[in-house]
């Protein structure tokens, strides 16, 4: 079963890069050694990073910059 933090990951996601967003944040959590099914909020900070260099590529460094931002938030709620 997914986790709630995963899920909300997963949501911001695939707001940005539609269906392969999940995709993206699969290849990324593995590449860190985290379970995409199991995001924790002491991971967001790596997995926020990650995605937000990712997003770098396709949307420039502001987009990057506001995904890892948005990403790390969801530790507060």
């Amino acid at each position: 079963m997914t986790s709630q933090l995963s899920e909300k990951v997963y949501n911001i996601m695939a707001r940005e890069m539609g269906h392969i967003g999940k995709f993206i944040v699969q290849k990324q959590c593995k590449d860190l050694g985290i379970n995409p099914e199991d995001i924790k909020p002491e991971d967001l900070p790596k997995v926020g990073k990650a995605l937000g260099d990712v997003m770098k590529t396709f949307g420039g460094e502001e987009k990057g910059r506001a995904i890892e931002s948005e990403i790390k938030r969801l530790a507060h709620g």
